[in-house]
């Protein structure tokens, strides 16, 4: 039995901010879904801490008591076990049917459910702006339940990649001053920009666009919250596609 350390103790409670993720090049998942989506994922897990009776070949488990593990626990109540994992060096796709894009999208909830949707949906890579919430922050990686681990996701300037691709692919964004979504067609592969969850994207970003798009709205609500939007248009991108 190997017990968890004080220096990995302290390293685990650091990882909580992203300051110190991005200088060990690390970050944690818990509970047993996550642990094992991220043990059979193409990432590489360091070692897994399990207050809880718990075996794996594949990795190294350290063994702590609940107290020591409700202090590491980014959670009020701590589910007995997490994983330690190095975050990937991922490069843009260059093949993808639809490449969302996120500008300044700041809700660690918001973010991580669409992460998730848009795996479900068959997106398979993501762009997002320096400017976005840390998408290896603990509330953003448990609330996409493992997709985090299959979605490409890569964090650069917006301009430089929209200018890569400009005239070659259609550009869509989600705009409450956009035309009909169910009224316009729409090409693959494409990329689709999505913004903040109170401003929308940017006048900058949105001269970059080949077509604004909304959803047509019958209620009396000013707008969407930016996942239930994303998963809308996204549904309706992928209805087109399987036609």
């Amino acid at each position: 039995m190997i017990g968890l350390t004080k220096k990995e103790e302290k390293l685990i409670v650091s990882l909580q901010q992203k300051k110190f993720r991005k200088a060990e090049g690390l970050f944690f998942v818990e509970g047993i879904k996550m642990v094992q989506e991220a043990i059979s994922s193409s990432f590489i897990v360091r070692f897994v801490v399990a207050s809880i009776d718990y075996t794996t070949e594949k990795v190294t488990v350290k063994n702590c008591d609940e107290r020591t593990m409700q202090r590491i626990s980014a959670f009020k109540t701590a589910p007995g076990i997490l994983a330690v994992v190095e975050i990937p060096q991922l490069q843009a796709l260059v093949n993808a049917a639809t490449t969302l894009v996120l500008e300044k999208v700041q809700d660690p909830g918001n973010f991580g459910t669409i992460v998730r949707t848009a795996e479900a949906l068959g997106v398979k890579q993501m762009i997002c702006s320096p400017d976005c919430v840390d998408h290896f922050s603990p509330k953003v990686v448990q609330s996409t339940m493992g997709s985090i681990f299959r979605m490409n996701i890569v964090v650069q300037n917006l301009f430089d990649f929209l200018a890569e691709l400009q005239n070659t692919i259609p550009i869509y964004a989600a705009h409450l001053n956009g035309e009909n979504i169910y009224q316009k067609p729409i090409e693959t592969p494409c990329v689709l920009i999505v913004g903040n969850e109170s401003q929308g994207i940017s006048d900058e970003l949105a001269e970059k666009v080949t077509q604004r798009l909304k959803i047509p709205m019958v209620g009396g609500a000013e707008s969407f919250n930016v996942s239930i939007a994303t998963a809308i248009i996204l549904s309706e991108f992928s209805r087109r596609q399987m036609r």
